[in-house]
């Protein structure tokens, strides 16, 4: 009886040894930015219904909370302009950080104009796949699609002054200095929260400190909602 009893409790404490190394995050943290790059034409409802979650409903006002200059006179969107979006930034199946958001598919859609247009690259379409099991040459119209959106809660280990962080999908014209010059954030912090990543690749998601409603960066503590441990946030669905 002794043995069998000692047994178990091995093979419980092994399951949860491999349990705690497996999982790459415990818990999400409250909010998260995702940087949306507005395309021509593009308006502010349909940027809404896009990101929509808890955070960002119908109402304008969290949005504009979160970025000075939104909306021009006559109530469109900057074009080829950033605007940061709220949204929650949890731990999906132990594996990484992110949401999932809720797409409705209209007639001629692809993954990959969800991706690239209607998400501007905050999904790939690697995601798309992996996430939905519709067929990617013939995704039927009215259909609910899920959108994976990565995110990063912060990382101990480099700094606990930034508990708020960007998910900022690169593009062309991007470079580490050009980022780090309009986030006024040094460029070796960055880099750090984003080891080995070249910022002139064109591509890709990387993850930097953001400023809150307030505009001001936020710690990593007291913050409450915060995943565990050092790397937690940095690791990348698919």
């Amino acid at each position: 009886m002794k043995l069998k009893n000692g047994l178990l409790l091995f093979f419980l404490f092994v399951e949860c040894v491999l349990f705690k190394v497996d999982s790459k995050c415990v818990k999400g943290c409250d909010i998260a930015l995702a940087s949306y790059y507005v395309m021509p034409l593009v308006e502010l409802p349909t940027i809404k219904n896009y990101m929509q979650s808890k955070i960002v409903t119908n109402s304008s006002d969290v949005l504009n909370r979160y970025n000075k200059v939104l909306v021009t006179n006559y109530g469109n969107i900057f074009s080829y302009f950033r605007i940061n979006i709220p949204f929650p930034c949890e731990c999906i199946g132990g594996e990484f950080l992110g949401h999932v958001f809720e797409y409705t598919t209209k007639k001629g859609d692809t993954y990959d104009l969800i991706a690239n247009d209607y998400y501007v690259s905050l999904t790939s379409v690697e995601l798309l796949k992996k996430f939905n099991s519709y067929d990617p040459n013939h995704i039927p119209a009215k259909a609910k699609v899920n959108v994976t959106v990565n995110c990063s809660c912060g990382n101990s280990q480099i700094s606990k002054d930034y508990g708020l962080f960007v998910t900022y999908p690169l593009r062309s014209t991007d470079s580490l200095e050009k980022i780090a010059n309009e986030a006024k954030l040094d460029e070796g912090l960055i880099q750090n929260f984003n080891p080995d990543v070249n910022f002139s690749r064109g591509s890709g998601i990387v993850f930097f400190p953001g400023r809150d409603k307030n505009g001001e960066y936020v710690p990593l503590y007291p913050r409450t909602g915060f995943a565990k441990g050092a790397a937690v946030g940095i690791s990348i669905a698919g």
